[in-house]
């Protein structure tokens, strides 16, 4: 062979060699803006649910009843609307912490006082429980009394006082905010949160020396202390806001610092959601947004909003549950037809960004109608009113195979109600037109227009489980901020929602622009993290799972001088608590330790049985 030749045959192997890394880039360019890739990876990050799983227990029921648990006493007065709404928070946090207790009416006979723990009396005047020297007696014995509503001055809480460490007593007066003195609430020693929504009327007092301020209103006036009396401890909230929902927190926290060497379980999860999002973005141009960036509405969602979500994402540890809408169209009458509504750009564009990120498409709606038959609700928000179920199931259906559509065999697990808003029949027609569906997340706290479906942490009688959002915007305040440390004190939980044309609203965003918005809402995350960093960021399928093993286990312990000894039953994985004590902490069998804050552990339990070995601190 001629060496012209043979240089034109090496000249032509280059040539199909570069031909072929060409052909194969353009084909990997494709696949990477195709939903092909996602479909041949995609699997289902729930895993196996606690329903599923075969529980253990730690003790058998001879076991379970010779063991000592510790009880608490509710002392409650039922005419008396304050003392209903203390009581009802108190059982609330009680069942979460899975601690036994047993609710009695004030001046009836009471069961066996010395055998609990705690007392907690959830009224003001103390002459309604008749003869009450038996407090006296029982805290000096060792027991500890929380008294958690504003005290009532009369013959019977001078009879007391002295022993709660009152040395003086003043007159009522309102108080607007409040600062902590302690980590009553995990994380916020020191914090003070001022805002018209944090009101108590509180009674002026001057306290012992021995007593330990946890909170205090204006000029430090005590609102929340405890005194330490014989054997026992009497704690105080000299206030009233414990009848909020969102106050919640200073009663878990409360019988924290009141049990010795507390524990109690916590979910121990950080979920993220974007209601509206996937969804068709607005067109056409705002007029802040396009002088800041010069781009139209998609544009920018697409190279400015999105983009720097990611980068929140990334740097907070965060991810993110999207709330899916097809189309704005308002129709509630059948039939639904996407393919003629909507187009798949936009779920297989950021739908494909959310889930190689971790992240999870939800359900949020078919359209943006809250799934309700109620004329009063649908009217509040602007809605139309949905004729039955079959309407409502048949949008959902429609939905989940648009979904199916960009991603095959994709389960849709969680539902997020517009506006937070859900009636019965909407929660018959999801659990008939989603089967994969596992949770509902709605809005935590009390609506005084009882527009929205508010939700407690648990599961329902359906078997869906009920995981409520707690905070909300890009806009922090200080209520907001308020709630969340409840929250996470109460349940172990931070949940946060946005939309991405909050942006827009001169309302939700209070008129800054999304640059500012962005920095706002990034320091909070901040702060977010570094307060409680030990939360487990995660999807809301995945959170249900957490929230669905925590409500159906069945912790106890038991206290020796060595340490202390945990039993759960129907145990079906890690479970987390919160442990609050002062002894010096030397050895943990089955479990881990973390310290999250002074004199406060999160406990990782592996198995059913753990133990934490002690010594006097």
């Amino acid at each position: 062979m001629s060496s012209n030749t043979s240089n034109r045959t090496k000249a032509l192997n280059r040539i199909i060699v570069q031909l072929g890394f060409v052909l194969l880039f353009t084909i990997l360019i494709q696949l990477s803006r195709s939903q092909l890739p996602l479909v041949w990876t995609f699997h289902d990050t729930a895993g196996e649910r606690p329903a599923q799983t075969t529980p253990r227990n730690a003790l058998t029921p001879e076991a379970w009843n010779r063991l000592d648990k510790e009880r608490l006493l509710v002392l409650y007065e039922p005419d008396n609307p304050l003392s209903e709404k203390i009581r009802k928070n108190v059982e609330q946090i009680l069942s979460g912490m899975k601690k036994s207790y047993e609710s009695v009416r004030a001046g009836e006979e009471l069961p066996n006082v010395e055998e609990n723990a705690a007392v907690i009396i959830t009224f003001s005047d103390l002459s309604h429980m008749g003869e009450s020297a038996w407090l006296e007696r029982f805290v000096a014995e060792g027991g500890h009394l929380f008294w958690a509503a504003l005290p009532q001055v009369n013959d019977a809480f001078y009879s007391l006082s002295r022993k709660l460490g009152i040395l003086e007593v003043g007159s009522y007066v309102e108080a607007e905010g409040l600062k902590l003195q302690t980590n009553i609430l995990l994380g916020h020693a020191g914090e003070s949160f001022h805002d018209p929504g944090l009101g108590n009327i509180v009674l002026q007092v001057k306290l012992t020396d021995d007593s330990r301020i946890h909170a205090t209103v204006g000029e430090e006036m005590p609102l929340m202390w405890q005194t330490p009396y014989g054997k026992g401890s009497f704690l105080v909230f000299n206030g009233t806001m414990l009848q909020e929902t969102s106050s919640r927190g200073l009663i878990a926290g409360g019988l924290g610092v009141l049990l010795p060497d507390s524990i109690y379980p916590v979910i121990n999860t950080k979920v993220m959601y974007i209601d509206d999002f996937p969804a068709p973005f607005p067109m056409g141009t705002h007029p802040a947004i396009f002088q800041e960036y010069r781009l139209d509405l998609p544009q920018f969602y697409k190279k400015v909003w999105w983009p720097d979500m990611i980068r929140l994402a990334r740097s907070h540890d965060l991810v993110y549950t999207g709330a899916l809408i097809v189309t704005y169209d308002d129709d509630v009458s059948p039939p639904f037809d996407w393919k003629k509504e909507a187009n798949l750009d936009n779920l297989i564009l950021y739908g494909r960004d959310l889930l190689k990120a971790g992240g999870e498409i939800g359900v949020h709606g078919y359209n943006h109608q809250s799934l309700t038959m109620s004329k009063r609700v649908s009217y509040a928000f602007g809605y139309k009113q949905w004729a039955g179920v079959d309407e409502m199931a048949a949008s959902l259906r429609e939905l989940r195979e648009y979904v199916q559509a960009a991603f095959p065999n994709y389960p849709l697990r969680t539902y997020v109600p517009p506006s937070n808003a859900l009636g019965p029949e909407g929660r018959a027609a999801l659990i008939r037109a989603l089967p994969e569906l596992k949770n509902i997340s709605s809005l935590y706290g009390e609506d005084g227009k009882n527009l929205s479906y508010t939700q407690e942490y648990g599961i329902a009688s359906d078997g869906i489980v009920e995981m409520p959002r707690v905070t909300y915007g890009y806009r922090i305040g200080t209520y907001d901020r308020w709630i969340m440390a409840n929250a996470v004190t109460s349940w172990g939980v931070f949940s946060h929602f946005v939309h991405p044309d909050d942006i827009l609203d001169p309302k939700r965003s209070g008129g800054e622009g999304w640059s500012d918005l962005y920095d706002g809402f990034a320091a909070f995350l901040d702060f977010v993290h570094d307060r409680f960093g030990w939360l487990r960021s995660m999807t809301a399928a995945d959170a249900s799972v957490e929230v669905e093993r925590w409500a159906r286990s069945k912790p106890v312990f038991e206290r020796r001088p060595d340490g202390l000894y945990g039993y759960v039953n129907h145990f079906t994985g890690e479970m987390y608590f919160v442990m609050r004590t002062e002894k010096k902490l030397v050895r943990t069998n089955h479990c881990s330790l973390l310290r999250i804050d002074e004199g406060v552990y999160l406990v990782r339990a592996e198995r059913e049985t753990f133990s934490i070995e002690w010594t006097e601190g």
